[in-house]
């Protein structure tokens, strides 16, 4: 090879070095200073996860529609589900006493109190997401209800059951269970929770409830002095909202 030829190849290597230089550096700047400007959910959980509106601002949403009874205890405690799009896809859940006149969100308080918005209402309702049995057997003194919490960096969620006597505020409490579709029992000062069907006994908490303290109850020897009405969550699918307005925020 000539001084010719070698000095030709030296010029390409350079040239293509060059370019290679330009690209990692634009590359850098992309991720550097546009990505987080882009507007998406990632702007709170990380990257990855689009608003789900091609790049905008993700809107509020007001919903139209009929709340429906999702779980009656009996002839004046019940729950309610609202301001859904449909029975998996957003809404509030909430506790409601006619003798008492009580009316209380099954959730974190207030937070019904804002609008919905396109990510919230694309999510199942936390009280709904639990499918296994719930028997109601306390008085009207307590308010309990099965809930979770959602990890949507790495889209896994963690169930618990909401425990919260109005008259006796010490015994409030929450208590993780190991999923969505064990059995749970409320009762007025404890929980119990049975992880398969195919066991023969229910893990029993006292209130406030403590996930590592517990005694254990044979089948045979559970004696409730009531039932509920309902023994799971339901959702008629078949109540549809009259309206959806998006509004641009």
């Amino acid at each position: 090879m000539d001084n010719t030829e070698s000095k030709t190849m030296s010029r390409r290597k350079k040239i293509i070095l060059s370019v290679l230089t330009f690209l990692v550096v634009v590359m850098i700047v992309i991720w550097s200073f546009i990505l987080p400007m882009i507007p998406t959910v990632g702007g709170s959980f990380g990257y990855g996860f689009p608003s789900g509106s091609g790049g905008r601002a993700i809107r509020s949403v007001e919903i139209d529609v009929d709340p429906q009874i999702v779980y009656r205890i009996d002839n004046h405690r019940f729950f309610t589900f609202e301001n859904y799009v449909s029975c998996s896809s957003g809404g509030f859940v909430y506790y409601n006493d006619t003798k008492r006149k009580i009316k209380k969100l099954a959730g974190i308080e207030g937070s019904d109190k804002k609008l919905q918005n396109e990510v919230s209402i694309s999510e199942r309702n936390d009280v709904l997401s639990f499918i296994g049995k719930f028997i109601y057997s306390a008085g009207d003194d307590v308010i309990a209800y099965p809930t979770r919490n959602v990890n949507y960096k790495y889209g896994n969620s963690t169930h618990f059951i909401s425990f919260r006597n109005v008259n006796n505020p010490s015994k409030n409490s929450r208590m993780e269970v190991a999923g969505p579709n064990i059995s749970i029992i409320v009762k007025d000062d404890s929980v119990l929770t049975k992880i398969s069907a195919l066991s023969k006994f229910y893990y029993s908490h006292n209130a406030p409830l403590n996930s590592t303290s517990y005694g254990f109850i044979n089948d045979e020897d559970l004696v409730l002095n009531s039932t509920s009405i309902d023994d799971r969550f339901h959702c008629n699918e078949s109540i549809k909202p009259r309206k959806i307005k998006y509004i641009s925020n």
